[in-house]
């Protein structure tokens, strides 16, 4: 049976279903599995010729035994890829022999979270029905993950849904796959700030209620386990597509939230041979100044061509540190100081530990529009923003004998001003994309104050 603790240590010894439920642990620590399953080579090895929901099942059962049956969750993997695009639900490109661009907007809202959250939409509903429960989900988004939440798990009655999302500083598709889904048991609510702002109001609330009890409250950003575990599966599929022999390959990770390249991470621990895991920063580089010197200072979160990626607290850190400090309340400790004071730093010992993995770099704006002109004319591809900062950064570090994997977290069509502005007008929205365009909206706007949020939530649920 899998258990989960907090990585602040408190609260232990939670069951599949009571990290389901409770998204952020009691102690405002993340849930981290107790033991993750280990993989041999040849377990690995013959998983490579599943069909991608096969490969889901196989690699994720550990995590949800023994709350859900088997032969249940196996109905549950099989559904949630089945409103992926009918061609494709999910490809991979090859550049060269070294590079590949592995390609995660085949799902219903064209990026790379619909992989996690139409499964754990699914989860959702079924673990409701089970217990005849109803649901407030709460979530803040950075531009990608509020539309994935709001298709994948709206889907039940006994589910309201609550997505943030930074006032103007998202792009319009983005904006509008959120604001113009209809449907009752949504709400959408443009906070007055950054993502950051958002993020900390989730979290801020998460912990008043657990001390209060007046919304049955679940969460949709990555601190919830299922995202991770929802991730980690691409990783090993996109490895069987182009590495024999069991050589290491390294994958390049856009990242904000640490989620992605965490579930990377969980997936090098379970046993795939990863080398390394290159984190891409834009403009706002907490992360990459992090990896250079060991002190995690937050700044003001800067508006970048990479919108989903302008995020100074990256929630999901805490879990990496968790797993190599194995000291609770040295974790306890560091994230209540940058909550208070906006920095810690760690010993040089950690620090080496995490730089043996992780790779970090950063590349501005002028460095993205430049990557996405010079890739789509050597290889007649078009990257969105975000892809275009992992491919600056990691073909940087990409070494005789190895291979890159780059992750395309969206569709280019998501951020199509953007992307125009380096490929002179050649491209247009897909028509799924474009027909939102025409949709009406529907949103609140609120300041960044969490009375402002509770008062909404308590409005809406009645």
């Amino acid at each position: 049976m899998m258990l989960y603790s907090s990585t602040r240590g408190l609260d232990k010894n939670q069951n599949f279903e009571d990290v389901l439920l409770n998204g952020m642990a009691k102690d405002g620590g993340l849930y981290v599995p107790n033991k993750l399953p280990s993989l041999s080579k040849k377990k690995i090895l013959s998983l490579k010729n599943l069909e991608y929901h096969e490969l889901a099942f196989e690699l994720t059962k550990p995590f949800v035994e023994p709350n859900i049956p088997l032969a249940e969750y196996k109905k549950i993997c099989q559904k949630t890829y089945e409103n992926f695009s009918k061609s494709e639900r999910i490809s991979i490109d090859c550049l060269n022999e070294k590079e590949f661009i592995l390609n995660l907007f085949h799902g219903p809202t064209f990026a790379f979270k619909d992989y996690a959250l139409q499964l754990l939409g699914n989860i959702y509903e079924y673990v409701l029905k089970k217990n005849k429960i109803k649901l407030t989900i709460l979530g803040a988004t950075s531009g990608d993950t509020g539309s994935a939440a709001i298709y994948g798990c709206s889907k039940s009655d006994s589910v309201k849904i609550f997505v943030l999302f930074p006032f103007k500083k998202i792009s319009e598709i983005q904006r509008k796959q959120m604001t113009t889904f209809n449907k009752n048991n949504v709400f959408v609510l443009a906070v007055k700030g950054d993502f950051d702002d958002c993020q900390k109001l989730v979290k801020r609330f998460f912990a008043k209620n657990n001390n209060e009890k007046q919304f049955n409250l679940a969460a949709i950003n990555s601190i919830n386990w299922v995202r991770i575990m929802g991730q980690l599966v691409y990783y090993f599929w996109s490895y069987f597509k182009v590495q024999r022999n069991f050589d290491t390959v390294n994958f390049v990770v856009p990242t904000g939230n640490f989620g992605n390249v965490y579930a990377g991470f969980v997936a090098k621990l379970m046993g795939l041979p990863i080398n390394k895991l290159i984190v891409a920063s834009n403009k706002n580089d907490i992360l990459t100044r992090f990896f250079n010197s060991g002190f995690m200072r937050k700044k003001q979160t800067s508006q970048s061509l990479s919108p989903s990626m302008d995020i100074q607290v990256s929630s999901n850190f805490e879990r990496l540190l968790s797993h190599y400090s194995k000291e609770s309340k040295l974790i306890s400790e560091l994230f209540i100081n940058l909550d208070k004071t906006g920095s810690f730093r760690i010993s040089p010992k950690l620090h080496g530990d995490l730089l043996k993995i992780f790779i970090s770099g950063k590349v501005n704006d002028n460095d993205t529009l430049k990557t996405i002109r010079q890739i789509y004319k050597k290889f007649s591809v078009i990257l969105d923003p975000h892809t275009a900062v992992g491919y600056a950064i990691g073909s940087k570090y990409l070494k005789k004998g190895e291979k890159n994997i780059y992750l395309a977290t969206a569709h280019y069509g998501k951020f199509l001003e953007t992307v125009n502005k380096a490929i002179s007008n050649v491209t247009q929205h897909p028509n799924e994309l474009k027909n939102i365009l025409e949709k009406k909206e529907n949103f609140e706007i609120i300041n960044n104050d969490i009375n402002q949020l509770e008062k909404f939530l308590k409005k809406k649920s009645q």
